[in-house]
């Protein structure tokens, strides 16, 4: 396998001597210029191994003759360029930086086309062939497609006109990343969470094929505000990629940094992934942490991960960049880490770190006992099914389980998906002859898995539990799993179905005699469920019938609150949710889980009013309130993307509430299914973004998939239909449809004219949907003429602006992009 040669790395000194000897052993015959290397090798090793390479390639004039360019380019870039050399559309302001691969200059647009600064990587010839600019053209491609924020990006590049590439990459002021985590300022995990961001920087390339190859502390900067940027994927490579260009095969440009350079790399192979993962265990090396500081445990943790990394065997690491990631978060959360095969006593203390000191010395005698209690409910003799030692079993287990739910622990989750898995597995097994129990188990993992958003798995839980309670005749079991599935299925789209187990769990909870915080319970469930489905009048019905002597009237407030809105009773429904919220903040301890929810609620409701400062105080509300049980680490819930996009959108922000619609999407399709309410309505305000960038292709196939949906929701029209119905007619006058879009636009109006009531708020979606039948030629008199600032109008405003940008079909006459009114 050919060996890299590092010519570029010579001083012109030992050129100097290079070529003389170069030339005296060219003139030697084979058995004398044997004589004279071994003659070299005494005082000059490094020599040696360099001229054995360059005679090698003697018979290869292609090869000799890309050694010697590389020593002329070499020679002639030992004078620096001057200031205001122009490359391409830029010129060097000044050098900031030399390596072995390339000069790097500041450099600014000379063109006056716009003003930016980048920096511009000069290659050296030597280290490409000579498609050198075929090479440049596919590079150039490639980096163009890495769109991770913590990568460098790629601006420009191309060839001197003496041959030389140049890439143009965003310039980046920061610090190298062991800069950084050395001045003192940050602890361990803070250091670690930057080097998970690398890692998941270089995974993202990964993807794209591309590794990096020279992963190192000043190609790893950590900006001022905190952030990572990763430089100089410019001279990355394709996985095992290679230019074919007639009948000659180009290899890859090869060049590395010995001191981080992998065992592969060193000798001479193909990079991979893998090459990367060992430069990432480098950089995880050099943490520069006390292991006697973070306890022997946690030391011996973070060496495993590290010694993992640094395999020299490439198929003994981490598998890619965001494994790594993955093991690394596990360690600052307390979760078994992959590095580290432990058995239970290891999964036992994991556990124990990650609920310190919630859990405290109890928590730490609980969990040791766990071994034995699970024991005792192996041996049947031991224990009868309903006796007192196995109820506290069961008991025991459903804390330890709930501990997992956000909604019940005000500390950050303590189990990942695959533990709790586990333990269904393994506790099905062990209660498989006592179904009770089993129900009960199984019962509470549905109810966990419905607070981490895994509905698909809570629904697979509550089934089993209904099939053996209904079975074996528990009637306890039968109403939790009822409730169950109807939670899951109203989240997952599965309607119809959900509201058949809310009207038996609530016919079994009547003839039961149960409580009235049972039944309160199932009709707001069953009250939010036919909000969802649309049918408002009968969902308000039943949700004023817990007003009265409501055994949670914060709830129930809630809940009426939510269908005032969508009824257009803003007024009313402002009422109610402030109702709510007073009652929430006298119940002590505060549900943090609760505020948070409600102050969605009164965000959705600001935007829809038009007060969208307030609906910005609103969501960040919510945002701290989560921060109180789910940790400074929250990245945000599924919903409170979509929340945030419509303020967005509202705001004029269309860029910002498509990135976010664009996150939130898959995540409702993953976790809700395609059936979900949420989804549907999550598309239709994607649709109104496509329409504000003008992109009615993808705005067309976005509200034809949430008509379908919606309609097939209940017998007659949703409500949020007529959004969806208004969307497609402003996409059927962007394709010259006229007929088209006044259906659309009368079917909208005639689906708000039957809601019921005269609310501020439905006066004004009426007038809104009027004023698109009186714009595609529809008779429309009942307007009021005013046109108040809301989320409704706002969303019809930027649409007509995005197609008037640049117009198509009917936005190309000036009547149609006339302000409406």
């Amino acid at each position: 396998m050919e060996h890299p040669i590092a010519i570029h790395h010579l001083t012109p000194a030992d050129w100097q001597r290079l070529d003389a000897e170069l030339d005296a052993l060219l003139a030697l015959a084979a058995d004398q210029r044997r004589d004279r290397l071994e003659q070299l090798r005494q005082h000059r090793p490094d020599d040696v191994v360099l001229l054995e390479s360059l005679l090698d390639g003697e018979a290869d004039s292609t090869r000799l003759d890309q050694h010697l360019k590389s020593a002329l380019s070499f020679l002639a870039e030992q004078e620096a360029l001057p200031q205001g050399t122009r490359i391409g559309a830029w010129q060097l302001v000044r050098p900031i930086g030399s390596g072995g691969m390339a000069e790097v200059f500041l450099a600014e647009r000379a063109d006056g086309a716009f003003q930016r600064q980048v920096a511009l990587k000069l290659l050296r010839v030597g280290l490409v062939s000579e498609n050198a600019e075929l090479r440049v053209r596919q590079e150039r491609q490639i980096l163009a497609d890495l769109a991770d924020p913590r990568i460098a990006g790629l601006v420009d590049g191309g060839m001197t006109e003496d041959g030389r590439p140049w890439l143009a990459m965003e310039f980046v002021q920061g610090q190298p990343i062991t800069t950084a985590w050395r001045d003192g300022r940050l602890n361990l995990q803070a250091r670690i969470r930057l080097l998970i961001e690398v890692c998941e920087a270089v995974a993202s390339a990964h993807r794209q094929f591309i590794v990096h190859g020279d992963i190192k502390p000043s190609n790893v900067l950590v900006t001022a505000a905190g952030e990572v940027k990763l430089l100089d994927f410019g001279i990355a490579r394709l996985i095992d990629q290679r230019l074919e260009t007639g009948d000659e095969t180009v290899a890859q440009w090869n060049a590395l940094t010995p001191s981080v350079a992998s065992p592969e790399q060193r000798a001479g192979a193909s990079m991979t992934p893998s090459s990367d993962v060992y430069q990432l265990g480098l950089l995880l090396r050099e943490l520069s942490f006390e292991p006697g500081s973070i306890g022997q445990h946690r030391a011996r943790e973070l060496k495993a991960i590290t010694d993992r990394a640094l395999n020299p065997e490439p198929k003994k690491r981490y598998s890619g960049a965001d494994r790594l990631a993955e093991d690394l978060a596990a360690f600052l959360e307390n979760r078994p880490i992959e590095a580290l095969e432990g058995g239970t006593l290891y999964r036992i203390r994991c556990f124990s770190y990650r609920n310190w000191p919630a859990l405290s010395l109890t928590a730490v005698v609980l969990t040791i006992g766990l071994l034995a209690l699970i024991h005792q409910l192996n041996q049947a003799h031991l224990l009868a099914e309903r006796n007192a030692s196995n109820e506290a079993v069961l008991a025991y287990l459903e804390d330890m389980l709930q501990l997992d739910n956000p909604k019940r622990s005000s500390e950050s989750l303590v189990a990942d998906g695959g533990l709790l898995e586990e333990a269904a597995t393994e506790l099905d097994q062990r209660l498989a002859e006592q179904p009770q129990a089993r129900v009960r188990v199984l019962n509470t993992l549905g109810r966990i898995h419905q607070a981490r958003n895994e509905i698909v798995i809570a629904g697979r839980r509550h089934a089993a539990a209904l099939d053996l309670a209904r079975e074996n005749n528990f009637p306890t079991g039968i109403e939790d799993a009822l409730d169950g599935l109807a939670v899951v299925g109203s989240w997952a789209g599965d309607y119809a179905r959900s509201e058949i187990y809310l009207r038996e769990l609530l016919e079994l909870r009547q003839n039961g005699r149960r409580p009235r915080a049972m039944l309160d319970r199932t009709r707001l469930q069953l009250a939010d469920l036919l909000h969802s489905r649309g049918k408002y009048a009968a969902a308000l019905s039943i949700a004023r019938s817990t007003q009265d002597g409501s055994t949670d009237p914060a709830w129930s407030m809630r809940v009426l609150g939510m269908i005032q809105r969508d009824l257009g009773q803003f007024e009313t429904a402002e009422a109610s949710f402030e109702s709510s919220y007073a009652f929430e903040t006298e119940s002590q301890p505060l549900n943090a889980p609760r505020l948070a929810e409600l102050s969605d609620h009164r965000a959705v409701l600001a935007l829809h009013r038009g007060r969208y400062d307030e609906a910005r105080a609103a969501l960040d509300e919510s945002t701290r309130q989560r921060q109180r049980f789910l940790g400074d680490t929250w990245e945000g819930l599924i919903w409170t993307r979509h929340w945030n996009a419509l303020y967005a959108l509202a705001e004029g922000e269309i860029d910002e509430a498509a990135r976010l619609l664009d996150i939130m999407l898959p995540d409702y399709q993953e976790f809700l299914g395609e059936s979900s309410h949420l989804l549907a309505f999550g598309r239709s305000d994607r649709a109104w973004t496509a329409l504000a960038l003008g992109d009615t292709e993808s705005a067309r196939r976005l509200f034809d998939l949430a008509a379908i949906r919606l309609i097939s929701m209940q017998t007659g029209d949703h409500p949020r239909l007529a959004e969806v119905r208004l969307g497609q007619a402003m996409v059927a006058l962007a394709e010259g449809e006229l007929a088209t879009a006044r259906t659309m636009s009368e079917q909208a109006l005639a689906i708000r004219r039957a809601l019921p009531g005269d609310g501020g708020g439905l006066i004004n979606w009426r007038d809104n949907a009027c004023r698109l039948v009186r714009l595609t030629g529809g008779a429309c008199t009942e307007a009021s003429g005013r046109r108040l600032e809301s989320l409704d109008i706002a969303r019809l405003m930027q649409a007509q602006q995005g197609l008037c940008r640049n117009p198509t079909g009917l936005f190309a006459e000036d009547k149609f992009c006339s302000p409406l009114n």
